[in-house]
């Protein structure tokens, strides 16, 4: 059997976390784990009433180890996974804290959503190119 890969703390990249816990099955599963107790990835599947194939699980819980998100240990025929709070925290302090505890499906502020301004918009920029270009009289030229 081959070891389990875990990322060094220094390892963990933000842009790994958010794509492990963009999909919605390992986002629950994050959510069951417990960062104290391991729990086996059936029982979190179990908790969290997932009927998902065993493939399908173990490639979950690949994608959230590779991320550096959970710790997995093997103990006889299962797989007890923890969450790496401490490690997360270190390195991306309050990230996990405000994914894990976030409302789902609440509406973001009004406030929040509005685009920020933009020094200059594309059309008023065009016009002040034209008025710094020299004027064409057009004569033909001889």
């Amino acid at each position: 059997m081959r070891p389990l890969h875990h990322p060094a703390t220094a390892d963990i990249e933000l842009t790994s976390v958010l794509y492990a816990l963009a999909d919605p099955v390992r986002l629950s599963l994050v959510r069951g784990l417990s960062r104290d107790k391991p729990v086996s990835c059936i029982r979190v599947s179990e908790e969290k009433q997932l009927a998902l194939p065993r493939a399908t699980l173990s490639r979950h819980f690949d994608v959230l180890r590779s991320a550096g998100l959970v710790h997995t240990v093997k103990s006889g025929t299962q797989y007890l996974n923890t969450l790496r709070c401490d490690d997360l925290e270190q390195r991306f302090p309050g990230l996990l804290r405000a994914i894990l505890f976030a409302e789902t499906g609440a509406a973001a502020p009004v406030e929040a959503a509005k685009p920020a301004p933009r020094a200059a918009s594309r059309p008023a920029a065009a016009s002040k190119r034209a008025a710094a270009a020299p004027a064409r009289t057009g004569r033909a030229r001889s």
